[in-house]
């Protein structure tokens, strides 16, 4: 009897101690914010200068303008078309932030296009617009010519855009204005 009196005050202290035991619970949520938008901002548009310019309908003449701030403009020798530099031209420039820190994106030329007359007659022969060039000015990366764009620990890149400019091939004269179009960059993650 005295193992079965054992026997029943084991079970009653087991019962006691599970009963004694507390456990207590909490509930959480969990959240993360998305930002995939960052924002970039031109801060110079791209200005060839003042050139002299001859439209010939068989060669065309070029004006290449270098990304790099420091470089030097060149118009390449063609034959009867012709481009001479009066005014330097400079860069476009732009800046982006927001990005994830040294991410490095890529970048989505403008669309070749027309660069046409503000106000002068029909037929007044315009400037086809190309061959795009970058150089990063500061961000993830040393200073140079890039294809895409490393950002800083701040998630911040400034660089510049260089292009050429190129007389149509067709008869006719430039007159003196201004010409000009509009493109669009595109920078995105990769």
């Amino acid at each position: 009897m005295n193992n079965l009196f054992t026997k029943v005050a084991l079970a009653a202290s087991m019962a006691v101690i599970s009963f004694g035991a507390a456990a207590e619970s909490a509930s959480f949520q969990a959240g993360v914010a998305v930002q995939n938008a960052f924002t970039m901002t031109k801060d110079a548009d791209l200005d060839f200068g003042t050139i002299r310019a001859k439209a010939d309908s068989t060669n065309a003449a070029t004006l290449i303008l270098p990304a790099d701030p420091n470089a030097n403009s060149s118009t390449p020798a063609a034959t009867d078309a012709e481009i001479s530099i009066l005014v330097p031209g400079t860069p476009a420039s732009f800046s982006v932030s927001g990005v994830s820190p040294f991410a490095t994106l890529t970048i989505t030329d403008p669309s070749p296009a027309d660069i046409t007359p503000d106000a002068a007659p029909p037929g007044t022969p315009g400037f086809d617009l190309g061959t795009y060039t970058y150089y990063l000015v500061s961000g993830g990366a040393s200073a140079g010519s890039v294809t895409d764009i490393q950002v800083d620990a701040n998630g911040e890149a400034t660089f510049n855009l260089g292009a050429t400019l190129s007389t149509e091939t067709v008869a006719g004269s430039y007159i003196d204005g201004t010409y000009s179009g509009t493109f669009t960059l595109q920078l995105d993650y990769p």
